[in-house]
């Protein structure tokens, strides 16, 4: 749930980082052949899309806020896997503009991808300290 209402209802434009793209949504790929992975995908742009309606709920999860930005994460469960998205473990790191309707997806990742030895917030943190730099600057 976000801390605060977003200032508007229009609709945010939603893209996918590359390194987000090489480094998890690959694997999900492998791991989910055919049209699964796919339907998923555009399943998490049309709900990132509608971040109005899912600001409330128990799938998103406040990170860190900013001036005119949110970090958050957002629970998704694969297409036909029958698992609640809460449940599943799969989660989506979006970095949400405000003031250019923009949401830009860092990372993608199950509970199998993030190190066993460091807390989930730790791990994403310092990932985004490293990758996003421009992202994170905006956060501090």
């Amino acid at each position: 749930m976000f801390s605060s209402q977003l200032p508007d209802n229009q609709e945010y434009r939603v893209i996918v980082e590359e390194f987000g793209n090489r480094h998890f949504i690959k694997r999900f790929k492998k791991d989910y052949k055919g049209k699964r992975w796919d339907v998923t995908l555009a399943s998490i742009e049309g709900s990132l899309r509608r971040i109005q309606e899912l600001q409330t709920t128990q799938r998103v999860d406040e990170l860190k806020r900013g001036s005119g930005c949110i970090l958050f994460k957002l629970d998704f469960a694969v297409a036909q896997s029958g698992i609640s998205p809460k449940a599943s473990g799969n989660r989506c790191v979006v970095f949400l503009d405000t003031e250019t309707h923009l949401q830009t997806v860092l990372l993608v990742y199950g509970k199998g991808d993030r190190p066993k030895n460091k807390h989930e917030t730790d791990w994403i943190f310092d990932t985004l300290r490293v990758e996003y730099k421009k992202q994170w600057e905006k956060l501090d």
